[in-house]
């Protein structure tokens, strides 16, 4: 059965000895706190601890509630908090000072020494706009092959210039070559995206040889990022109601606001389209279909 973990709160251990014993797998949920689909997959995995503790192959599975705060006030990140999944890469610990780090700086802190153990991680988020389920892996063949068994859409290059692997969940197991996928389960409320994470987690389970749940071998579709939009100005709008996998044409305005107009010079799919997003702020990613 689950048992709390021994050192990091909202976590919870499941292995064949009762010891936290390799391979370490980790599935974390509601890192940003109203993504709740993956919480709710890791609850449905807890209430379901006889069926797992009897796929358990070997090991430990570890399940963890990101972001516990900003789940109980239902937002993104906590009251005067920050966006924890940029902040994984640790350079606040030396760069600012502990006093004015906010709660999402210290719950990164306290799970960096359980990152560093994970073996396996797969990190289950939602969207703000509809999406097809999609998985975010490393280019290499590996991260790539790993990513269609969950039977998800595929994106890759979130790891190359200006992209944001290193400051992100499984930025660290990347680093180390060790399989890791974050998934974009659905849209927030949708009712299919809990079922999604659910079935998305038993899946990267088996494809990992934790559990003997079943794997998939699927032909989805497999996208390359080659943009990062930031907002560029407070009024910068899309230039449209965007939802993920939406083809833009060569020469398409992709949104403009205060003198600013962004164009596309080739075709792009667009990702995670953010109209909330302000300045500054990651407003949508651009992908080339391979």
């Amino acid at each position: 059965m689950f048992k709390p973990h021994p050192s990091v709160s909202s976590a919870w251990v499941l292995s064949t000895s009762g010891d936290i014993e390799p391979p370490v797998v980790g599935v974390m949920g509601a890192l940003h706190g109203n993504e709740t689909g993956g919480l709710k997959a890791i609850e449905r995995a807890m209430q379901e601890a006889e069926a797992f503790s009897g796929s358990l192959r070997a090991g430990t599975l570890i399940l963890i509630h990101g972001n516990p705060r900003a789940t109980e006030q239902g937002t993104r990140f906590s009251d005067g908090g920050c966006d924890i999944n940029r902040l994984f890469g640790y350079g606040f610990v030396t760069d600012l000072a502990k006093a004015a780090w906010c709660y999402e700086h210290h719950r990164a802190f306290e799970l960096q020494p359980l990152l560093g153990q994970l073996d396996a991680l797969v990190d289950l988020h939602s969207a703000s706009r509809p999406t097809q389920p999609f998985a975010v892996c490393d280019g290499t063949p590996e991260g790539i092959a790993l990513a269609r068994k969950t039977g998800c859409h595929v994106t890759h290059g979130w790891d190359g210039p200006g992209m944001l692997m290193d400051h992100v969940s499984i930025g660290s197991l990347v680093a180390r070559g060790k399989p890791a996928l974050s998934i974009e389960c659905g849209q927030h409320d949708e009712a299919a995206t809990a079922e999604n994470a659910y079935r998305v987690m038993k899946r990267f389970l088996g494809a990992v040889g934790v559990t003997s749940h079943e794997v998939v071998t699927s032909d989805a579709p497999t996208y390359e990022l080659f943009a990062r939009v930031v907002k560029p100005t407070g009024e910068f709008q899309l230039n449209g109601d965007f939802s993920s996998f939406d083809r833009l044409e060569a020469g398409s305005v992709l949104g403009s606001g205060e003198g600013v107009t962004i164009t596309v010079d080739r075709e792009a799919f667009l990702l995670l389209p953010t109209p909330t997003a302000v300045r500054g702020e990651d407003i949508v990613y651009l992908a080339r279909r391979r």
